[in-house]
C-alpha cells in the first residue's frame, strides 16, 4: 500500500509516454507543438507556485506584532 503513489504515477506516465508515441507517428510537428505547450504551461504553474510559496513565507515571517509604523 506505501507504493500506491508510485505504482500509479508510473501507470500515468506510460499512457501519457504511449499518447505521445501514437502522435509522433501521426504528425511529429504536432508532437513538438503539444510538447511545448505542455512545458511552458509546466513552467508556468512552477512559477506560480514557487511564488505563492514566496508570499506565503514573508507572511508567516512578519507576525502580528511586527508593525513598524512611523
Amino acid at each position: 500500500m506505501n507504493r500506491l503513489p508510485l505504482i500509479a504515477t508510473l501507470f500515468m506516465a506510460g499512457i501519457i509516454l504511449n499518447c505521445l508515441r501514437q502522435l509522433l507517428t501521426y504528425s511529429v510537428s504536432l508532437t513538438y507543438d503539444v510538447l511545448v505547450v505542455v512545458s511552458v504551461a509546466c513552467f508556468v504553474l512552477v512559477g506560480l507556485g514557487v511564488f505563492i510559496e514566496v508570499i506565503a513565507y514573508r507572511r508567516t515571517r512578519s507576525g502580528p506584532g511586527d508593525h513598524h509604523e512611523a
